[in-house]
């Protein structure tokens, strides 16, 4: 027994020697193209650290591309994140066959976290090389690399189809997605057209679009506009178009924002001017409403329905009464600091009615928070909203109040960033 040990330390002493002398075999498997690991739609993400190199260090991943234009997003999340990094030092690259490469862009950073994304959409099927590099000297770096959309998967994205008037636009109904399309240009312009729900309370809608081929001519003919209905007028206005935020032979990546305090429909026109060119694209959505259920039963502070990932928000309509008429809900803020928005949209014409006899309390407990009436939010429509940030967590009360004697009105209620 005591030679049988003996024999096992030489033998763990060899193997640890044979390490140092050969560095390689210590190396991540996955450090070349050649040994890149395989992402799946039933294993489509992977976790990693990469210590940086002033010559770059890599860490490599493969996966099959579907084609036919559907959306395919590369999401990398690392911490620490850009305010340690810089912008150009870690991310990723995407390269496919005959020098086709594209860049991940930056997607923000939440605290320590951040993100780059580039969503892929391409007409024909190919395998794609992911690169994950890092050029900071000696900074090690933690990672999650995810790729959604890889047919076979349980989400895909939406592709465009036959949307090519405001009549037939593709109706968006996650609160984040993935679009994707081939557009062939003409001078008059070719459209594609998407239906975007937005939750209100002034949250960040964003709409990211990475497109190909990089136009060769001056400004730009490809992109996309962000139109919504004014309630008053009945007519459709520009609320914002795409900017570009990044170019490169390959590919152009165009970005825009939209914030506003009422829950609205918006629709999103992807144009392309180039005459005769096949322009595909790949947009990410981000910021969009989810499902917003009719509420009831709800009428008393221990019958309160719970807002929260799965049930974002809640329609319903509201008896008043000079005394007061109430509905409740409940939404647990993580803290942290984190961005807390609720929004209460009114859908119904409230022609005469006080506006002060509208709103919502928040209550921490029983301690009255702030109070919230609804105001015109600039396109004719009325809403209510409160927005908070702190670092403790906490559970508020949410009372939507109806004072108008005799008056219903319809509502919807959103929330955004609870637990």
């Amino acid at each position: 027994m005591v030679r049988f040990a003996r024999l096992l330390v030489r033998f763990l002493l060899t193997a640890a020697l044979g390490l140092a002398l050969w560095p390689g075999l210590a190396a991540a498997a996955n450090d070349t193209p050649e040994t890149a690991i395989v992402l799946t739609a039933a294993h489509n993400s992977a976790s990693d650290t990469l210590v940086g190199s002033p010559g770059g260090a890599y860490r490599y991943y493969r996966f099959h591309y579907q084609g036919g234009s559907a959306p395919a997003q590369v999401t990398l999340t690392f911490e620490p994140g850009y305010g340690s990094t810089g912008n150009q030092a870690f991310g990723f690259n995407l390269y496919g066959p005959s020098g086709l490469s594209f860049a991940g862009q930056n997607a923000g950073t939440n605290g320590n976290v951040s993100t780059a994304q580039y969503t892929l959409a391409f007409p024909a099927a190919m395998d794609v090389l992911v690169q994950v590099y890092n050029y900071t000297a000696g900074m090690s770096v933690s990672y999650t690399l995810t790729v959604a959309g890889i047919s076979g998967g349980s989400t895909a994205g939406l592709v465009a189809s036959r949307n090519t008037t405001p009549e037939q636009a593709l109706s968006v109904t996650t609160i984040n997605a993935a679009l994707g399309g081939t557009l062939v240009g003409n001078a008059a312009g070719a459209f594609q057209y998407f239906t975007l729900h937005y939750p209100g309370g002034e949250t960040p809608m964003t709409i990211t679009m990475n497109a190909s081929p990089t136009y060769n001519g001056a400004g730009l003919a490809y992109g996309f506009n962000i139109y919504r209905t004014n309630a008053l007028t009945g007519q459709s206005q520009l609320v914002a178009s795409g900017v570009p935020i990044a170019s490169d032979v390959n590919s152009t990546t165009l970005s825009a924002t939209v914030t506003n305090r009422a829950a609205a429909t918006y629709q999103l026109q992807v144009v392309n001017y180039w005459p005769g060119v096949a322009v595909t694209y790949g947009i990410s959505a981000t910021g969009l409403a989810g499902p917003a259920p009719a509420a009831s039963g709800n009428g008393d502070a221990s019958r309160a329905i719970v807002l929260n990932s799965a049930r974002p928000g809640a329609t319903a309509t509201l008896a008043g009464n000079s005394g007061g008429a109430f509905h409740y809900y409940l939404v647990q803020y993580p803290g942290s600091q984190s961005q807390l928005a609720i929004a209460v949209t009114y859908t119904s014409p409230l022609g005469g009615i006080n506006l002060d006899a509208l709103g919502f309390n928040v209550y921490n407990g029983s301690q009255l928070v702030t109070t919230s009436h609804p105001a015109d939010d600039g396109f004719g429509v009325l809403a209510a909203e409160w927005r908070y940030a702190d670092p403790n967590p906490a559970t508020f009360g949410i009372q939507v109040f109806n004072y108008a004697p005799g008056t219903s009105v319809s509502y919807t209620i959103y929330q955004v960033g609870s637990r």
